[in-house]
């Protein structure tokens, strides 16, 4: 499969993020990317990251209300047991659920990118 265009969306964690494997060497979750201020608009996209780095970095740094920016490939399913799924190539936190500095409330800027 060749990918020619990313897809980058902005969203929030809205749920804990999740181990794809046993070993936490994958990590996967649900970005809800909300285009308008409807709620009927909003798209929950599962999420999968593969680089064993990011995917630590997913599993315990991100928290749920973060808002992020991902960049990735869609992967469409090819039979009907298949998920759809966006496979995460690299991930900014715009925000932060949780403040660095409470005392100047500045929210958390972080980077995590896929080394390759």
């Amino acid at each position: 499969m060749t990918f020619t265009d990313a897809l980058v969306l902005d969203g929030f964690l809205d749920e804990p993020t999740m181990p794809g494997d046993a070993t936490g060497s994958t990590a996967r979750f649900r970005l809800t990317v909300s285009p308008t201020h409807d709620a009927t608009d909003d798209l929950v996209l599962p999420c999968r990251v593969t680089d064993p780095e990011m995917a630590h970095a997913v599993l315990h740094d991100l928290t749920p209300g973060d808002q992020l920016r991902v960049t990735g490939y869609l992967h469409l399913p090819r039979t009907l047991t298949e998920p759809m799924f966006l496979a995460i190539r690299e991930l900014h936190v715009l925000e932060s659920a949780l403040l660095l500095d409470e005392a100047a409330a500045l929210p958390a800027l972080r980077l995590v990118t896929n080394p390759t």
